[in-house]
This record gives structure tokens, sequence and C-alpha cells, in this order.
């Protein structure tokens, strides 16, 4: 083997390395990497259980990804300012028991959405007060408001006694997420349009607008965009706002999907959307990264969760192992979000 051919394997190898440098560690190409990885599990899931590949089951993913889906949004926004909203969870919960104390009191299905929603900012303005106006950490204060929100929605069902079964019986509030397109072959639900069409909205404000720039620069270095003359604490404020409507949209939903309001309703589903938004590309770093990673990743989070469920069928996989897998994936997320900031460091580094 002459040197030439060693030298030009060499090289090849160190090509391929930094393209995969590229895609995993400085974030160039996550898009790709992640279909390759949502093709893969398709592949394995398929291969391992009977019933994976079936329209019913296919059906049954893309009914359940919309409320993860829309509270990644949310988190999306946080997260590129460079906070951590950890309490949407809980936000979903104490949605979910309004919805139904006010279809008990009464309340037409259009009074239950705009008062949810208003629940939703409410909690989203009062963490983004206590973080921008007070200077408390992200991270405190979302905790906190996620113990006082849990906390309202379970004195709320137990001490209401019309609450402590939670039912919905209202059709047209239930239709807001059973409703299909065309509604006789119940081809594509309504909620599949929501997700669709939000993604599509935020991705163009991210990109087109003044205000999705702002977002951006305040992720990258809020200093600087403070000197550029924009109002960082005006933006922070409305990403936790509109965090808290997106996580009050998702539990609405979830309540017509199920027609039942509990407490415990979106109950660990925070650490979820935090690995759906980091597995997609968005840096804890804040001022990177897209919405079009993040419902690529709630797609595999979706895959990975009715995977699971099939294999426990199929073969006795314990429950269990859904949440230890949740949680590789967080830590894999985080370790790979980590592992770029450092790269890029030494970049900037090695350029100065």
């Amino acid at each position: 083997m002459s040197d030439t051919t060693v030298t030009m394997g060499g090289e090849k190898r160190v090509a391929f390395k930094e393209k995969l440098a590229e895609i995993f560690i400085y974030g160039k190409s996550m898009v790709p990497a992640l279909l390759v990885l949502l093709f893969m599990l398709v592949v394995l899931f398929g291969a391992a259980t009977p019933y994976f590949f079936t329209y019913t089951n296919f059906k049954a993913i893309i009914s359940n990804i919309p409320i993860i889906a829309i509270m990644s949004v949310g988190m999306a926004f946080v997260i590129l300012i460079g906070g951590l909203d950890i309490s949407v969870g809980s936000v979903l919960g104490f949605t979910a028991v309004n919805v139904a104390l006010f279809h008990h009191m009464g309340f037409p299905a259009w009074a239950i959405v705009l008062v949810c929603l208003g629940i939703g900012a409410i909690f989203g303005s009062f963490n983004g007060v206590i973080i921008t106006k007070v200077g408390v950490n992200p991270v405190i204060t979302t905790l906190g408001t996620m113990a006082l929100a849990r906390g309202m929605a379970s004195w709320f069902a137990l001490d209401i006694e019309s609450l402590k079964l939670g039912r919905i019986f209202d059709q047209n509030f239930l239709l807001i997420a059973r409703r299909y397109f065309p509604q006789e072959a119940q081809l594509i639900p309504i909620t599949l349009i929501y997700v669709i069409v939000l993604y599509v909205v935020m991705s163009l404000v991210l990109k087109y607008t003044r205000y999705g720039r702002s977002v951006y620069a305040v992720g990258s270095n809020e200093y600087a965009a403070r000197l550029a003359g924009i109002d960082t604490s005006r933006i922070k404020f409305s990403a936790y706002v509109m965090s808290g409507i997106m996580a009050s949209l998702a539990g609405m939903i979830l309540v017509a999907q199920l027609s039942l309001g509990r407490d415990d309703a979106g109950l660990g589903s925070e650490l979820e959307v935090i690995t759906a938004v980091v597995l997609g590309g968005v840096s804890l770093g804040g001022g990177k990264g897209n919405l079009l990673g993040v419902i690529i990743s709630v797609l595999i989070l979706g895959v990975i969760r009715n995977g699971m469920v099939h294999l426990q069928e199929t073969i006795g996989l314990s429950y269990y192992w859904r949440e230890v897998v949740k949680g590789a994936i967080l830590i894999l997320a985080i370790s790979i979000d980590a592992a770029r900031l450092m790269a890029v460091k030494k970049r900037q580094v090695v350029r100065q």
C-alpha cells in the first residue's frame, strides 16, 4: 500500500469526523441527523413489533403528539432567550382542572377557551415579572410556579365536589380536539392542523420579524442586545407569557381528547418538552435553534413512546423502561448541547 493511499484514507477519516462534528457538535445540520434517527426508530420498532406498521397505530402517534408539540413552541422561545420554564406541566394540569370547573359552572365552550388561555397568560406573566423585575433565577422561579400550580390544581380537584370525577360533556368543547378532515373518513385530526399552523406561523415569526430577531439577540448576548436598543426585559417577559399560553392551550386540547379534567394531567411532561426542544437543536445557552428541529424531535419522542408500549405488549417490557429511556434521551440531548457550546467556544478562541 502506497503512502498516497494511506494519506487519502486518513484524509477521508478526518473529513468524516469533521462532518460528524458539524452535525452533532456545531449544530449546522441537525435536521438531517434527526430525520435519520426518526427513520431508524421507525424501522426498529416496525421490525420488533407486529402492529407498529398499521394505519391505526400511525394515527395514534399523530393524535398523541400535539400536547408536547404545542408546549414545545413556548418552551423553545423561552430557551432561545436563555431561560427555562419547568412549570409548563403544572400549568397544563391547573388548566385541565379549570376546564372541568368552568364546564360544571355552565360556561360555554368559547368562554372556557378564553378564560383558560388567560390563566396561562397569568402564570406566564407571573414568571416573567419575577424573573425580569425581581431578578430571580428562571429555574427557581418556575420551580416555585410548578409547585404553586400543581398544588392549586390538587386543592380544586379535592375540595370542589363537582371536580372529583372531572368529566366533560359539552360536545362543542370536545370537538376542539375530536374533529377530523374529512369527518366521515376521520383521516386528518384537527389537532394535527393546529400543530402545523402553529409551527409555520411561529417559524416565520422567528425568521422574518423584528421580534424574532430580538429573541435570538437576547439569547445570544443580552448585554449587546440591550446596547442595540432592544427592550430585553419585554422580550423575556413575552417569552414566558407565550410559554404559559401554550401550556394552557395544550391542557385544553388534552381535556377535549379525554373528556376528563384531572389534577395530575401533564405530570412530568415538562421534562419531555425540554428534551424535545434541546434534542431539536435549540441551545440551552440561548440564541440558537429553530422549530423545524423541534417538531422532528417531538415525532421522535412520540415514536419512542408508542414503540415502547408495543414492546410492553409484545415482550413484556416494563412500563418503567419508558421513563428510563426519557431520562437517557434528556441527558444525551443536554450532553450534545454542552459539547456543541464547548466546541464553539474553542473555535472562537482559536480564531482570536
